[in-house]
Order: C-alpha cells, then structure tokens, then sequence
C-alpha cells in the first residue's frame, strides 16, 4: 500500500463527529503503520464503552462490567444498594471536564477499592454471567467483529486492558465469539474460595489511572507483542490513553479516544490525550478504515 498524502484519503476521518488532534502528525502516524506492516502492529483497547456502546440505539446507557455483575439474580439486593451508592459519588467524578488527573486518581482509587470490598462473601454467579454475557452481545460497537476478524487473519495480537471485572469481560468476549487465540484480557480477576465465595481480586487492582506498565509487564500479551512497535489503541476514558506506556519498545501509538459524556466540556481534554476523538459514535469504522490499509 502507499503512503497517503492527505488525511481526507480515508473518508472515516473527514466525519463532523470526528476531532483530530493534529492532522499532519496523525498523517505519519498511520503512514508509519502502513509502511511497517501487519508484522509491527498490535491493538490496545479498553473494554467498557470502547469495545462496547455507550448507549443502545434506543437511548439506553451500555451495561459495564461491573454492571453485567451486578445484574445476575442471584446478587443480593444490598451489594446492588452499596454499588449505585457509590457509582453515585464517583461517576460525577470520573466524568468531571474540570478536576485535574491528579485529583481524579485518588478518587478513583477510592472507588475501586470499595467496590471490591462489597464483593467480599458473595457467591461467584458463574452460569448466570454467561447468561449476562450472552445479552451483550449486541452492545458492542458495529464493525467490532470486522476488527476481531482481520486481527485474527492477520496475526496481529489483540490485548482486552479493563478495569472492570474481568470474568465479566470474558463472558461478554466469548459471548460474542471475539475470545479468539490473539485476543487476550487483562483485568480485575475475582479471588474465590472453596465455596466459590468472593475472597477479594487477585494480584494488583487495575483502576482507571494505571493501566499501563504496573499491568502489562509480565504477561503472556508482552511476551507476544515485544517485537511489535506500533499499536491501534482505543479507550473512552482519558486513563485510557496511556495503557501503552508500559511498552518501551513502541514507537508509533495512534490513540482514538470515543468520547460519549459530557462531550462539549470534555472534547478539550480528550484531544489533549488522543490523536482522534470520536463523539457519539457507535461504530469502529474509523478503526477499521485503518487497518484495511496495512498489509
């Protein structure tokens, strides 16, 4: 493929909902990509609300993953109580255009910690998540299974970086058939005792502010990726847009970024972080136009 001498070459880019940091330096970027090859790529994404919608067509909001746990029956009704409760203090939060990085980590730090603290005693649901996960199905993004595909046909590995729970992930990823040999998750994974009673997380909690080297680094996925310096990486919150930095060897990194709350005071902030900025889209379109590019 040769190089493209405007960004107007890929239709997907020149969409009103489409924000771009700078053109000229996203141009290299993905010339860099295109030049290297399928052979340097890899692909980063976060999964609540990157891989999935923010809202159905309908209007209503995309359950995460922590919301797919929490919508199996056999949840008891106080953990559901103390869940909105603090979703309540904390989303406003997370979501806010003004508070600084700094402010919002520890904040967030907050949060996850005492949502794993209410896990705690709570009978791991198993079949009822696979059932959860089987509904998800049409929450992902349109063009997700093209990206999954290619990925797959091309070798190019695929790293799932959540800080949601991560058998909710997988139910969700397997559901759908995209938990394929290339496609790997990283994530909050549930400790559970011999009566399948929560226990706590296993290892380090990923939250959103430090999904980078702490997570990925010694890893089957950095095992398989250490050759490979250029990466796609998609994520819907500003944490997200480092979850590379934890992979000295890249060199280009074309960071998207679906913005899907707060969007007038918040654009700003995004395009401070992501190279491209895609308002209430639903789609991977503009992802996928890329990868049809790299040979």
């Amino acid at each position: 493929m040769k190089s493209l001498s405007s960004i107007s070459e890929i239709p997907e880019l020149t969409k009103s909902n489409v924000h771009i940091r700078n053109k000229n330096e996203l141009l290299e970027k993905i010339n860099k990509i295109i030049s290297d090859g399928h052979s340097k790529l890899q692909i980063v994404t976060d999964f609540d609300h990157t891989l999935t919608r923010h809202t159905t067509d309908s209007g209503t909001t995309v359950l995460t993953s922590f919301g797919m746990f929490r919508e199996c029956p056999s949840v008891p009704q106080h953990y559901k109580d103390e869940d909105n409760r603090l979703s309540a203090i904390y989303k406003p939060i997370e979501c806010d255009p003004f508070m600084s990085i700094e402010e919002k980590t520890q904040h967030m730090i907050d949060w996850y910690v005492a949502a794993h603290d209410i896990l705690k005693d709570i009978v791991f649901p198993r079949s009822e998540l696979m059932e959860i996960g089987k509904k998800m199905i049409d929450c992902f993004r349109r063009g997700v299974k093209d990206m999954m595909w290619w990925s797959q046909r091309q070798q190019v590995p695929v790293l799932v970086f959540s800080a949601g729970l991560g058998e909710c992930v997988l139910a969700a990823l397997k559901a759908a058939n995209f938990l394929l040999p290339h496609v790997k998750v990283v994530s909050n994974f549930l400790a559970l005792d011999d009566n399948d009673k929560i226990v706590g997380i296993k290892g380090e909690v990923i939250h959103t502010y430090n999904k980078n080297e702490t997570a990925i680094k010694n890893t089957e996925y950095y095992e398989m990726v250490k050759d490979r310096s250029n990466v796609i990486l998609m994520g819907d919150n500003i944490g997200d847009a480092g979850m590379a930095e934890g992979m000295e060897h890249c060199d280009v990194v074309i960071k998207v970024g679906f913005l899907g709350h707060n969007t007038d005071d918040n654009l700003q902030n995004y395009l401070n972080k992501f190279d491209v900025v895609l308002v209430h889209e639903p789609s991977m379109d503009v992802v996928n136009a890329i990868l049809k590019l790299v040979l």
